[in-house]
């Protein structure tokens, strides 16, 4: 059985220092994309070198909200421009806002902006977003609605807000990505069940770490085949049948045949 993982942190340290180790376990197992987001500008670098060395690591440009305390150097912004025109495929991700862990109002202008960029990137050269909506999420809606981006071009990482926001994204017609916090009963599960599989995409949010069963699971890609038994318990479908609509679902979203 084949699976992807939508959203894993690849640049940082815990997997990039080790990542032939972690390639090899994960690729064993199934794995045929992942996309490695990044946080922080030397973090896009990281991601191409990874793509560089393995075709199944998908690249994903972004800057987090919680990293945004300036404005964009001219000098990140044309890098950017240029790694955009030259790298395919690609995401850009992770992008968003947060108004709920990020307290300083003074930067959510800062947010807004950086995510803006992205948007106006993704606008233009057609490439899909992976974005944080945690306390924002009616602006993040509004402001990718200002934006002409296909909504099978959109996802929106661990939706956990208001459902009639959920709603409104659901109807748009984007994805969303399904964690490894649907295994712990999180609330996370709403999102699972309110939105039919064929707007569904599995990730792990590594290395992120998850209370599952009484047991401390660091998330990785090893964890997605477990998401995706709990999606077919959810959804009442095989395995197989899963699988299948989350393959097409995942290379619809990232612009790959």
């Amino acid at each position: 059985m084949q699976f992807h993982d939508a959203h894993c942190h690849l640049p940082i340290n815990y997997f990039y220092k080790d990542i032939d180790n972690f390639m090899k376990q994960w690729l064993d197992l199934g794995l045929e994309y992942v996309v490695g987001v990044s946080m922080k500008y030397t973090e896009i670098e990281k991601a191409i070198e990874l793509q560089k060395k393995y075709k199944q690591i998908i690249p994903g440009f972004g800057i987090h909200p919680w990293k945004v305390k300036r404005n964009m150097p001219e000098e990140q912004i044309n890098k950017i421009s240029y790694h955009v025109a030259t790298v395919s495929p690609l995401v850009f991700g992770e992008i968003g806002l947060d108004h709920h862990f990020i307290k300083k109002e003074q930067y959510y202008p800062l947010q807004e902006e950086v995510f803006r960029f992205f948007l106006n990137l993704s606008e233009q050269n057609s490439i899909p977003i992976n974005v944080h909506s945690k306390g924002a999420e009616e602006k993040v809606y509004d402001l990718i609605d200002s934006f002409s981006i296909p909504p099978s071009n959109i996802l929106i990482h661990w939706y956990s807000g208001p459902k009639k926001i959920l709603y409104k994204f659901r109807d748009k017609g984007v994805f969303f990505s399904i964690n490894p916090s649907i295994l712990g009963g999180s609330t996370h599960r709403f999102v699972l069940e309110e939105v039919e599989l064929e707007q569904l995409l599995t990730e792990s949010d590594g290395n992120v770490k998850y209370w599952i069963k009484g047991e401390r699971i660091i998330g990785s890609p090893a964890i997605i085949p477990q998401i995706m038994e709990k999606i077919a318990e959810v959804k009442n479908l095989s395995i197989d049948e899963v699988s299948e609509v989350l393959s097409r679902n995942f290379k619809e979203f990232v612009n790959i045949s």
